[in-house]
Order: C-alpha cells, then sequence, then structure tokens
C-alpha cells in the first residue's frame, strides 16, 4: 500500500461499529474508498508491522465511545498511543462521551493539538475538518476549523492535564523481568536515552529499546514488592517520572481471593460485564424475563412465620445504595414487597 492511499484511518469499538459505517461511507465521497481504513481495536494485536502501518494514514479519525473507554486494556492502550501521532492527524468524535479527559488519563495524546467534534455536530463541519487534514497532512491544524468543543474554561482544562509519561502495565510481577512500554506524552527521547528504576535502597539504571522517540521498551528489573520510580534520561537530563508496582505471588493471590470474595465483583466477572451499571442492566432484565406475567404474587406478603418466603431466605438481599443496583433493586422492592427495601447485600 502507497502512502498515496493511506489517507483516513477509522478506528472504533464494536458498540460505535455502525458509526464506524456510516462515517465510512459518508467519506468515500470525498476521499476514495481505497484509501479509508476502518479498524475494528478489538483485532490490535502486538506485531510493530501492524503499528507502523496504520500510523502512515495521514488523518486518524478515533471514534469515542463509552466501550471504547471501559475496554482499554494495556495492549489497546499501547496501540493509541503508538497510532495516534501526530496528535496534528487526530481527530476524535465524541460518541456518548462528555470530554477526552477519560482517553487523556490512560493514553499520553495532546489533546490541545488534536481536534475534538460531537456526533451532535452538522455531518458537514467534521467531513470538512477531515478532509482538509488529509489534504494537508499533518501540517494542519485544528485551529482552522471550528469544532464544537472548544474554549474550555479553567477548571476543565486542569481537570485535563494528564501524566506526561504512563508505563504499560503499570504493575509487574517480582522476578518476572517482563517487558514493560514507557509512553511520553510531550517530551521526545534521544538514542542515547536510559530509563532508571529507583526504590529506597535499589537504583538501576538500564538502555531501553527505542520504538520510536515517545515509546521505549525494557524489561523490568528485579525488584521487591512495592513502588518503584521510573525516571527516563535523555543526554543525562530527566525528561519525565512515574510509578511502577512490584507485587509479589502471595500479594496477587491475597488480591484475587478478596475480589473473589466481594459479591458484586465476582457477578460482574461471572456475567462478563464490565461495570456496576452494566451488572445492574444484566441482572434487571434476566429478572424480568423469567418473570410470570402476574409477577411473583405469592411473595408479595407480610414476612410473618406462618406466610410466605422470607426474603432473607432466599439469599439475594439487596442494598442498592451500597451497590448502585437501583434499577434491579427497585424491581425487587416492588416484586417482593415493602421487607426488601430495607435490606441487605448478603450473597
Amino acid at each position: 500500500m502507497s502512502h498515496a492511499v493511506e489517507q483516513l484511518l477509522i478506528i472504533y469499538e464494536c458498540e460505535a461499529q455502525q458509526w464506524a459505517t456510516y462515517l465510512h461511507s459518508l467519506f468515500t465521497g470525498s476521499l476514495s474508498e481505497a484509501s479509508i481504513c476502518s479498524y475494528d481495536i478489538a483485532t490490535v494485536s502486538s506485531r510493530q508491522d501492524d503499528f507502523l502501518r496504520l500510523s502512515q494514514y495521514s488523518c486518524k479519525l478515533l471514534i469515542l465511545s463509552k466501550g471504547m473507554l471501559e475496554g482499554l486494556c494495556p495492549k489497546r492502550r499501547f496501540f493509541l498511543a503508538r497510532v495516534l501521532c501526530p496528535a496534528t492527524a487526530v481527530v476524535v468524535l465524541l460518541c456518548g462521551v462528555e470530554s477526552l479527559a477519560p482517553l487523556l488519563e490512560q493514553v499520553p495524546l495532546n489533546g490541545d493539538d488534536c481536534l475534538q467534534v460531537s456526533s451532535e455536530q452538522d455531518v458537514h463541519e467534521y467531513l470538512s475538518a477531515v478532509t482538509d487534514i488529509v489534504k494537508k497532512g499533518a501540517l494542519a491544524s485544528p485551529a482552522n476549523v471550528k469544532p464544537l468543543i472548544r474554549g474550555l474554561s479553567e477548571r476543565k482544562a486542569a481537570a485535563r492535564s494528564v501524566r506526561s509519561m504512563a508505563v504499560v502495565p503499570s504493575r509487574v510481577p517480582c522476578g518476572s523481568s517482563m517487558e514493560v512500554f514507557i509512553l511520553l506524552k510531550n517530551e521526545s527521547a534521544g538514542s542515547d536515552a536510559e530509563v532508571e528504576f529507583t526504590a529506597d535502597n535499589q537504583r538501576l539504571r538500564v538502555k531501553p529499546v527505542c520504538w520510536n522517540e515517545r515509546i521505549l521498551c525494557v524489561n523490568a528489573p528485579d525488584f521487591p514488592a512495592g513502588h518503584v520510580r521510573v525516571t527516563v534520561y535523555s543526554n543525562g537530563v530527566p525528561l519525565s517520572k512515574a510509578q511502577l508496582q512490584y507485587y509479589s505471588n502471595m500479594e496477587e493471590i491475597t488480591c484475587l481471593l478478596a475480589r473473589a470474595g466481594d459479591p458484586v465483583d465476582f457477578m460482574c466477572q461471572a456475567l462478563q460485564q464490565s461495570s456496576v451499571q452494566n451488572l445492574d442492566q444484566k441482572l434487571t432484565s434476566m429478572l424480568l424475563k423469567h418473570m410470570p406475567n402476574g409477577g411473583f404474587q405469592g411473595l408479595q406478603c407480610e414476612n410473618t412465620p406462618q406466610r410466605g418466603i422470607q426474603l432473607e431466605d432466599c439469599g439475594l438481599t439487596l442494598n442498592k445504595t451500597t451497590y448502585d443496583l437501583h434499577t434491579y433493586a427497585k424491581i425487587l422492592s416492588q416484586t417482593f414487597g415493602k421487607s426488601a427495601k430495607h435490606a441487605s447485600f448478603a450473597v
């Protein structure tokens, strides 16, 4: 594929596939269809060839949806950090999210240089913005277009500030020597870059593998459990700092057991839900699906020894304030009667 046809890369998560299909057909009128690539981030691999190929597109259009944010695992964060550069060639379409801030907290992207547009804007506005970036390449500036989201207040601007460096993954097991990636946001590391790991009584400086001037790769040295400071040096001058957590096998087992003891977290994993809100929707859907048309009439009675079933005996009583299962709690309260309103969660 030649550079001439690598014009527009549309990155999306599966829940925004219809948006990606729509945008693909929309831009086909202005750009060659062969020059547009729609990329489902779920198919991301760790092959460097893929990163290099996709980063060559003149314009990268990221459809930022809730699903995209919820599914930002280390591999996807690394992919976005590698492909979404330079920031002047990036357009972020806010689709069901209010701001770019949650993305900037996890991916070292310069939010001031990229262009933000919203799904609520007129189609012609971001059609014009994207085609302008494609024609001018990375030289195009967001200042030449009129996005909906501009002039954030000082409070929002401050909230949008993020770390200038990220370490992926942020936790590593002791003695593993696993690869960690260092993602620089604003600084550029030279060929003589070094990475220093510092703990209370231990300091070690190593030479990283430079994927490019902002992405470094290094094998994590052996440190005891705890927090280790990571500093990137270029020409002997410190550029950025971050923190890497080392954990022992026993600590990880303790953490896993603690999570298994959390009933809500356990149900999220068992039902493959990424958040408590999604779990609330899933449980409500399951309850309504199997509920008789007239409800559970036999359970809508006073909790006396002679009649009905004690809600506590079901082992599925709920404290909606603690676990935010609001919809599910409401259905249970309506189904089982007033006694459910004062129940607590006891799975």
